[in-house]
């Protein structure tokens, strides 16, 4: 007898009601499956584009620390080498003082050279530096600006100290200046055109000069009493936190901004005429290297009588100097270069002196440098003061960093 197949084996019967066939998936089910994807699909979506976004975040900010850092040593670098040329400009001068008609001899029509090439001059190469920017690899760039401190008004002029000899003592010396009357009136003619070159309303520009400028006296002379009679401090001992007048010379040009009346916005326009450098200094506006702006504000004439210069005196100083030559109180002193006074416009420089006082044609001690680097689209301005009245080399007396790209 053969074995039966598996096949033909009884099979057990079910022990219970059979199962329903499969039927169509519900619609409502689909959908939430449906909108489940979809969701994890946004979700993953967002978290690859934040992830690329924070990656492209970083490298941004990575490479604009980098260009950054490499701006400001750039920068840096620049004001190092400008106060090599600055001091190189000292020694020049002083070998110049020394040996002025020799020099213009060497450089007359014997040379060989043209009008233009004999009279160009050490102040023409170095107040021109920045015309012509240093480029540099991949997209970096280096401009050194120079400019002679003594081009705009020395504000601490106004209010010379001289040391007693006798006593030991500070007392204002007003011999080579004038009286304090003259002093305020200049400064209030000053500051009447620097606000009528401001921009905006009548309303906005509603500044009082006159108390502005004893406000500014009276902070820079000696004594504790405002021209006014009132007590000088009561207005800076209610400030927060409260200070006093320095009853002396301006150390920095943003300490004019401590000075009663004087706001951010009045402060900003002051900058492109006047100085605090050199401290100590007794001289006028250079006018052979102040920008047209400034020469605008020199005052001239005789005593009592003083007034700024009109436009048509400006041009025709200004004309000159595009023709390279220079105010000489002895035209002598460079008989290529030297105009005299009277030859000037209508001649009325002749007439009077200038206050304050300057000899002309003056040397260039202070120098304000500004050096601008470019490192792709990033940009550091830094700028510096250097005196270089001692020959043992140049001496900072300001630094500060710039916003933004300089004019």
């Amino acid at each position: 007898m053969t074995p039966r197949s598996a096949d033909a084996l009884p099979r057990p019967l079910p022990s219970g009601p059979p199962s329903p066939l499969p039927g169509p998936v519900d619609r409502n089910v689909r959908g939430i499956v449906l909108a489940i994807v979809l969701v994890l699909i946004f979700v993953l979506v967002t978290a690859v584009y934040a992830f690329q976004r924070r990656a492209i975040i970083d490298t941004s900010i990575a490479r604009n620390r980098l260009h950054a850092n490499e701006a400001d040593a750039l920068a840096r670098g620049g004001l190092r080498v400008a106060e090599a040329v600055v001091f190189l400009i000292r020694l020049k001068q002083e070998a110049e003082s020394t040996s002025t008609s020799q020099a213009a001899a060497s450089a007359g029509p014997a040379s060989g050279l043209d009008g233009a090439a004999a009279t160009t001059h050490l102040d023409e190469i170095w107040s021109r530096m920045g015309e012509f920017p240093l480029e540099l690899a991949e997209g970096r760039s280096l401009r050194i600006s120079i400019e002679d401190e003594d081009a705009r008004l020395n504000l601490n002029a106004l209010v010379p100290r001289s040391v007693d000899a006798d006593e030991g003592s500070d007392s204002l010396g007003q011999d080579t200046l004038g009286t304090d009357e003259e002093a305020e009136e200049y400064l209030r003619e000053v500051l009447d055109y620097i606000v009528d070159g401001m921009e905006g309303t009548p309303e906005e520009k509603n500044y009082d000069t006159r108390a502005i400028a004893l406000a500014l006296l009276d902070y820079m002379d000696p004594d504790q009493d405002a021209r006014s009679g009132r007590d000088e401090d009561a207005f800076y001992r209610s400030q927060d936190p409260p200070y006093r007048a320095r009853n002396g010379p301006f150390l920095s040009f943003e300490e004019i901004g401590l000075v009663e009346g004087v706001d951010a916005r009045l402060l900003e326009a002051m900058r492109p005429y006047l100085t605090v450098h050199p401290i100590g200094s007794t001289e006028g506006i250079h006018l052979n290297r102040a920008k047209p702006w400034v020469l605008s504000i020199v005052y001239a004439g005789t005593s009592g009588d003083r007034a700024l210069l009109g436009e048509k005196t400006v041009r025709a100083i200004w004309k000159l100097r595009e023709k390279s030559k220079m105010l000489c109180d002895d035209v002598t002193t460079d008989p290529l270069r030297c105009t005299a006074l009277a030859e000037v416009g209508n001649g009325d420089l002749a007439d009077g002196s200038f206050y304050p006082g300057v000899t002309l044609p003056a040397q260039a001690r202070v120098f304000r440098v500004v050096a601008e680097a470019r490192v792709g689209n990033l940009t550091r301005s830094l700028e510096a003061i250097f005196d270089t009245r001692s020959l043992k080399g140049p001496q900072l007396l300001s630094f500060r960093r710039l916003r933004g790209p300089q004019p």
